[in-house]
């Protein structure tokens, strides 16, 4: 796929990231070891996805940002429901019913697909956050909203709320355990776009210390820490100089490589068997994903939804 000039404030390893992210997320859903780095991919995925978004949105005029984010997310959701729904027709022996199980609606044939919806319904909220964040002090009362709306959210994902009398605190139905962790580390990075367009992240990063702070003090585990994590991950690649085009190049395929990991999982526990060594299944998945994904790319009609 072509390759352009990056735009002005523009950052080659921000694409790089993302890559990157979608291998993680590969990794984590193969049960590789160390397979909890998925939550850090997860959250770099979440939070490059609004930290780009309110770019996105302040280079539109409002209603081409609508449009190109239905094209982009709501068109392909449909379509990979169908495929998917068509894989699990055939292998799974409990198909896709969503009359038995309504909030299928938020998620599709495959669990993965939750990630689709989620961000529909969270980038409504990205005019708002670009809006009303426009001077310093609006990013100070944004960042400790953040803190307010994550920790219990955070909570809720840990089972720790004993406040939360408006939940029931038994299982929760999915997608909505994957929205609880999300939402915060969504709203994350818009706040992270918002502070760097004024020069100043130092607010919006002390609510991710305080929000990892005291979710690890209730729930001392990985999952816990992941917004303080994902600032400092991105911090870091912020400031990294790549030359060249090559990891735009590399993001172009995240997008596919995410959609189409499952259905690559299942050819290979069918090839490998399902006692197939957890890296090598990982790495096999990504390669496969990222070359069907190249492949599809050049259909004409497909790769508009990949």
């Amino acid at each position: 796929m072509a390759v352009g000039q990056p735009k002005a404030g523009y950052r080659r390893s921000v694409d790089l990231a993302r890559f990157v992210a979608a291998f993680g997320i590969v990794w984590d859903h193969a049960r590789a070891p160390y397979a909890d780095i998925g939550y850090t991919a997860l959250a770099l995925f979440l939070l490059l996805t609004s930290f780009l978004a309110v770019g996105s949105f302040e280079r539109s005029d409002g209603r081409r940002f609508w449009i190109s984010r239905a094209q982009r997310i709501a068109v392909p959701w449909l379509v990979w429901c169908a495929f998917y729904r068509v894989v699990y027709e055939v292998v799974a022996d409990a198909p896709f019913d969503v009359l038995r199980d309504p909030w299928t609606l938020l998620i599709g044939p495959s669990i993965h697909l939750w990630f689709l919806p989620f961000v529909m319904v969270a980038l409504v909220t990205i005019p708002w956050i670009s809006r009303f964040v426009d001077r310093p002090e609006r990013l100070y009362l944004a960042a400790v909203a953040l803190a307010i709306v994550a920790i219990p959210l955070g909570l809720l994902h840990a089972k720790l709320a004993p406040t939360a009398w408006f939940v029931n605190m038994g299982e929760f139905a999915q997608p909505l355990p994957q929205w609880f962790y999300s939402l915060p580390l969504f709203w994350f990075g818009a706040l992270l776009a918002c502070g760097k367009r004024m020069g100043m992240v130092w607010p919006v990063l002390a609510a991710a210390l305080l929000v990892s702070a005291v979710l690890f003090s209730r729930a001392p585990e990985f999952a816990s820490v992941q917004m303080v994590l994902v600032a400092l991950i991105f911090e870091a690649v912020w400031r990294l100089n790549i030359a060249g085009r090559w990891p735009t190049w590399l993001a172009g395929f995240a997008f596919g490589i995410y959609l189409l990991h499952p259905a690559c999982m299942l050819l290979a526990y069918k090839l490998f068997g399902p006692d197939v060594d957890r890296s090598f299944a990982a790495l096999f998945t990504f390669a496969v994903s990222w070359a069907l994904t190249a492949a599809l790319q050049r259909i004409p009609g497909i790769n508009r939804y990949i």
